[in-house]
């Protein structure tokens, strides 16, 4: 259930993510992390400019169900309609893989103040996948 507890608190965030051409394109993000209910829920609020000015605020919803030892991840920002349609999974040894229908989710304690996180796409059920969005969090 404390599998998130690592994300609390303040980050400066250096985020790669790759544009529908295969750009790829850096910019920096801030995030905060406070746990609800105990700590079963963690939300993240995320604030960037990203490439091109637009500023792009971001909420995470992050649940722990302990019926089935998963956690359930669902993203909201400003670019785009709500869909409350979350990855899931676990972590195991340091790394959370989360996954939904062409789409993963994979966080790494990378150290003392240090997490990476990385989302994937997959056009082929899951056979081959392709990193799109890298984000490398680090303590302020």
């Amino acid at each position: 259930m404390n599998d998130f507890a690592f994300l609390e608190g303040s980050w400066t965030v250096a985020n790669r993510k790759r544009s529908a051409d295969g750009t790829w394109h850096e910019f920096t993000a801030r995030v905060r992390a406070e746990p609800r209910l105990d700590g079963w829920v963690m939300l993240e609020d995320f604030e960037a400019v990203f490439p091109g000015g637009l500023l792009v605020k971001g909420l995470a919803v992050i649940a722990y169900d302990p019926a089935t030892d998963l956690w359930h991840h669902a993203w909201l920002d400003s670019r785009v309609s709500p869909d409350f349609t979350p990855v899931v999974g676990r972590f195991e040894g340091g790394k959370g893989e989360f996954h939904a229908p062409g789409l993963r989710f994979r966080w790494e304690l990378a150290g003392p103040g240090s997490v990476r996180w990385e989302q994937a796409v997959s056009e082929d059920d899951g056979l081959t996948w392709e990193t799109n969005w890298i984000m490398e969090y680090r303590r302020p």
